[in-house]
């Protein structure tokens, strides 16, 4: 499978889910932009809540020696070596890489030594040269919150994808290009099998549940630049004016179950999608209206 078949896949899928989720909700466009911006909001409330707890701040032994500390921190978290120093409750934070410095730690109560991850409030006072600065430690430290955000922005990520699929509608139509051939031009009154969608004067067909129809193309003898287009359903007939400047675009029309040669036609009265049961039909078509 080849790059294009994958994206098209990979879209229709999209515009897909979308589509399948607006159908309970009655085809309502709107509706479907209240469930995604609930999504949203799901995961919106507790990134909120996690960013504006108050929690200490990381911070490494180098950023400590060398004051670099954002704005307004004091309460901090330390890893190290703990060690005993003079003094009741007195101790000593070091790192394997720098032995030579260390942080005056001080607590209520004794505390364990050795490798130590802490929490307190770090203070900068009148240091020795061999003190960096001083830890007012919690007791017990505050332990990390390994908040679940790969749970939290679920609800997010599905509304992007329900957003983008209905930017991108069902079936999604991208452009495609004419085969290097030259097909046939439609004899004149000639039909085609097509599906048909979208607007003829004040008739409206949605792109999900196109018409299956015949096309057929006669030309104005009094004007050459102008055909009538002529649409035949069960359902009933419709017809047109197109002109030869009228813009057109080839494309395709991508659903999960695969990809259908397509038509965009944009004329003064009319604004509408074929589909076609093979290329060849569709380049007919665009070589007569050429």
């Amino acid at each position: 499978m080849n790059v294009s078949r994958l994206t098209d896949l990979a879209v229709a899928a999209l515009g897909w889910l979308a589509y399948a989720t607006r159908r309970p909700l009655r085809g309502s466009t709107s509706a479907l932009w209240a469930v995604v911006v609930g999504l949203v909001t799901i995961s919106l409330i507790p990134t909120l809540a996690i960013g504006s707890s108050q929690r200490p701040t990381d911070l490494t032994f180098e950023d400590v020696r060398l004051q670099e500390i954002p704005a307004n921190t004091t309460w901090v978290r330390l890893e190290g070596d703990l060690q005993k120093a003079d003094g009741a409750n007195v101790y000593h934070l070091r790192t394997a890489s720098d032995t030579e410095h260390y942080v005056v730690v001080t607590a209520l109560v004794a505390l364990e030594t050795g490798p130590v991850e802490m929490t307190g409030h770090l203070m900068f006072g009148s240091l020795g040269a061999e003190i960096i600065g001083f830890l007012d430690a919690d007791v017990p430290a505050v332990p990390r919150r390994d908040e679940p955000f790969h749970l939290i922005l679920v609800p997010a990520a599905i509304a992007i994808v329900l957003a983008i699929g209905m930017s991108l509608g069902y079936p999604v139509i991208r452009r495609d290009r004419r085969s290097g051939s030259s097909p046939a031009r439609l004899s004149p009154g000639e039909s085609i099998k097509v599906d048909w969608s979208g607007r003829i004067g004040r008739v409206t067909v949605a792109d999900d549940v196109p018409i299956p129809s015949t096309i057929s193309l006669t030309p104005d003898p009094d004007h050459p630049e102008i055909s009538h287009l002529a649409i035949v359903a069960d359902g009933g007939s419709w017809a047109f004016r197109l002109r030869r400047a009228a813009p057109t675009r080839a494309v395709r029309l991508c659903r999960v179950s695969g990809s259908t040669a397509g038509l965009e036609i944009h004329a003064q009265t009319a604004d509408i999608v074929l589909a076609f049961p093979d290329q060849d039909s569709r380049d007919r078509l665009v070589a007569t209206l050429s």
